[in-house]
């Protein structure tokens, strides 16, 4: 039962469209409009789909910013830190599925990726009937999209603690 439960969390299909909002996210918040590059899309199954992970991005306001929600790894009340660290090592693991779930994007015709390596949505318009799972799954990675269209990918990697 929990291998199935873990099948339908970790699919390339959902994981397409987690991608796709969080692509949406960051271009909004873009001052440009630039699209997201491709390494930072390996970051975003990894946060979005780790429960615990997750469960710190939903507590932290969009306002806030990806620093605000690093740091909460940190607090005393929390005292997860070890999980941030862990985030590179997930990515590595789920790469093969954070791949799968691009490819899955790209096919569907959710993002284009550029020959510049950026992944463009295709679409903004949201995703109407679905699960209030999957909404809230969608909304945080369009949430992760934002704060990570507001910084440089340097910026990124050395608040995540990871190395792309």
């Amino acid at each position: 039962m929990l291998v199935r439960e873990a099948q339908n969390v970790q699919n390339p299909a959902l994981g397409a469209a987690v991608i796709w909002r969080f692509c949406c996210g960051y271009v909004e918040s873009q001052a440009a409009g630039d699209p997201p590059p491709l390494p930072v899309l390996f970051l975003t199954l990894p946060i979005v789909l780790h429960q615990a992970t997750a469960e710190l991005l939903q507590r932290t306001r969009i306002s806030s910013g990806l620093r605000a929600f690093a740091a909460k790894f940190g607090d005393s009340t929390v005292s997860k830190q070890d999980l941030l660290l862990q985030l590179h090592d997930r990515a590595l693991r789920w790469r093969v599925l954070s791949l799968q779930s691009i490819e899955l994007a790209t096919a569907g015709r959710l993002i284009h990726l550029t020959d510049a390596g950026s992944a463009v949505p295709l679409s903004r318009t949201k995703a109407r009937g679905l699960p209030d799972e999957v909404k809230q799954l969608l909304a945080d990675a369009e949430k992760l999209g934002a704060w990570c269209g507001r910084l440089t990918l340097h910026e990124i990697t050395t608040t995540l603690k990871v190395r792309l």
